[in-house]
């Protein structure tokens, strides 16, 4: 029995590390990231509270284009990237729709931790230079591979502070993250009418009135994602938020802008197939090993002999030896025609066909051509020698 519980103990130990968020990732808001800075959390905490909370798979500005209700809706956008999966820059005609959305009484709620990575539109039309950014997050102590990328990592137990909010509850959002304040001092009034909360170095959760909507910006990579949604009173101040803004519509995590949305493109369409990743970092890696295995040697390098080349002489003595061995072509021609000429004596009767060979061989001999290809002596011998052993087979004479 003890055995028993020992091992259920050590099972649950076990479940308990699987469920805790253990590897870190980038602030994406994502539904599809479990990790720290994804927003897994946050969906199934929408269903848990009975929002109707959907995953927007188009820009921004077509979100709610024919939604049943043209009002109280809630966006909620996360990163610090841009806002489309190509990495395209917001044109100020872009967001002339969003405004006119927001005006029409939705809200966009925006998390980010760089605020100078908000696109150029929505800090000239919304902020219109009125507020500045307070100790802004350290990309130096961004990781290399985060640093490429223009992101940072969100940390699952960073160093906290209270941020007490506008009314009651307070946000527990990074210490060290970056805050806005006040430009000028006559922008101070506009400063406190929009911060919802902050702390000493400056506000953290602004609420920009836009029309009959609004815009929440928060400045904070760990309050709302899956790193600290169920830290302090985060959940609660998000849900208050939402409770203000939503009236019959619905809330929307921003997926396009993180490459979950609609195919722009076959190649986009073929990325997004299941296991799609996977079959490209498995053929990348096949590339570099081919790549590796056709130019790094597996063995020492064989030393290269080079051949002594001949000399001028030596083809010269070659060549004389061709000439000298073509001069001899009669020689040999007579020397064979002699042999026949033997055995057609010493047998009982002559041969026309013999006979008329050794009249040619003899003309041969006599003309005395000693051509450096001696194809004709060469044909002569041939016949001379197949006509020996025709009639008279291996006798020799002696």
């Amino acid at each position: 029995m003890l055995i028993l519980l020992l091992l259920g103990l050590l099972a649950l130990g076990m479940l308990g590390d699987r469920l805790r968020v253990s590897y870190r990732t980038a602030l994406t808001g994502c539904a599809y990231d479990n990790g720290t800075g994804g927003a897994s959390g946050l969906y199934r905490w929408c269903d848990r509270m009975g929002l109707p909370a959907t995953l927007l798979d188009v820009p921004t500005i077509e979100a709610f284009e024919g939604s049943p209700s043209p009002s109280g809706n809630v966006v909620i956008t996360m990163g610090d990237g841009s806002w489309s999966p190509s990495d395209e820059e917001m044109e100020a005609d872009a967001w002339l729709p969003i405004r006119a959305w927001l005006e029409r009484g939705n809200t966009l709620i925006i998390v980010t931790s760089d605020p100078d990575e908000l696109p150029k539109p929505v800090r000239n039309n919304l902020l219109a230079g009125k507020l500045r950014v307070i100790d802004p997050a350290d990309s130096s102590k961004r990781p290399i591979s985060a640093a490429l990328r223009g992101e940072g990592l969100v940390d699952n137990r960073p160093e906290t502070v209270e941020a007490p909010t506008v009314g009651d509850g307070s946000l527990t959002v990074e210490a060290k993250g970056p805050r806005w304040a006040a430009k000028s001092t006559a922008d101070e009034a506009v400063e406190s009418g929009w911060r919802l909360a902050g702390d000493a170095k400056g506000g953290v959760l602004y609420r920009i009135p836009v029309g009959r909507g609004s815009c929440y910006i928060l400045l904070d990579a760990f309050a709302w994602t899956n790193a600290g949604l169920d830290a302090g009173e985060n959940a609660q101040v998000l849900a208050s938020i939402l409770d203000r803004e939503i009236d019959e519509g619905t809330v929307a995590i921003d997926e396009y802008r993180h490459g979950h949305g609609r195919a722009e493109s076959f190649l986009t369409y073929l990325v997004g197939l299941p296991g799609a990743p996977a079959f490209l970092w498995l053929a990348l890696a096949w590339a570099l090993l081919y790549y590796y295995g056709r130019n790094v040697r597996l063995r020492p390098a064989e030393r290269y002999e080079l051949q002594e080349r001949r000399t001028a002489q030596e083809y010269i003595d070659a060549v004389a030896q061709i000439h000298e061995r073509a001069r001899a072509a009669p020689i040999a021609v007579e020397a064979v025609a002699a042999r026949l000429r033997q055995l057609v004596r010493s047998s009982s009767g002559g041969d026309p066909a013999a006979e008329a060979l050794l009249k040619e061989a003899d003309a041969y001999v006599e003309s005395g051509r000693r051509p450096s290809s001696p194809h004709e002596a060469v044909r002569l011998v041939t016949r001379l020698v197949q006509l020996r052993k025709r009639l008279y087979g291996t006798r020799t004479v002696s």
